[in-house]
């Protein structure tokens, strides 16, 4: 579902978006991370978030979109439900416009198999696992490691 630049614009100055976001863990509990080449967190590694269509449930979107950007056939009854935070970024694909995101975010633990078949999308550079607890991540993702946390205690 295809959004104008002009009217997508002022959505993201104007708005609220709603995104899913899923936070990958290997089977060492690893985080799977993307280095986004786009704003918000232009250059830093983060989880993959997107929006949803309208008229799409959660759990469609989430298949949809792991299929399309990052290759993965994931399946619905391993995804855990984290939270829904509220991510506000100084920046946005825009000049001078702010972006405010509202991820529903979810927990997947991949399997071997799932691991060797992601593959980069359009809006990352890179991926790779890194240790969640690593003080170097990205300090937009220190309240939802802090809820992984909680319920893995890792």
């Amino acid at each position: 579902m295809y959004i104008k630049n002009d009217l997508y614009k002022e959505i993201v100055d104007k708005t609220i978006i709603q995104t899913l976001d899923i936070v990958f863990l290997n089977e060492n509990n690893k985080i799977l991370l993307w280095l986004r080449n786009n704003p918000p967190l232009k250059w830093i590694y983060y989880i993959p978030w997107w929006r949803r269509n309208k008229n799409e449930t959660i759990l469609e979107s989430a298949k949809r979109k792991s299929k399309e950007e990052l290759w993965i056939d994931i399946e619905l009854n391993k995804l855990t439900f984290l939270w829904v935070y509220d991510d506000i970024y100084e920046d946005s694909m825009f000049e001078w416009i702010w972006s405010h995101y509202s991820p529903i975010v979810f927990i997947y633990k991949l399997s071997k198999i799932e691991e060797k078949n992601i593959k980069n999308d359009k809006q990352h550079e890179d991926f790779k696992f890194f240790n969640i607890n690593d003080e170097n991540l990205c300090y937009m993702l220190s309240e939802k490691i802090a809820d992984i946390n909680k319920l893995y205690i890792l």
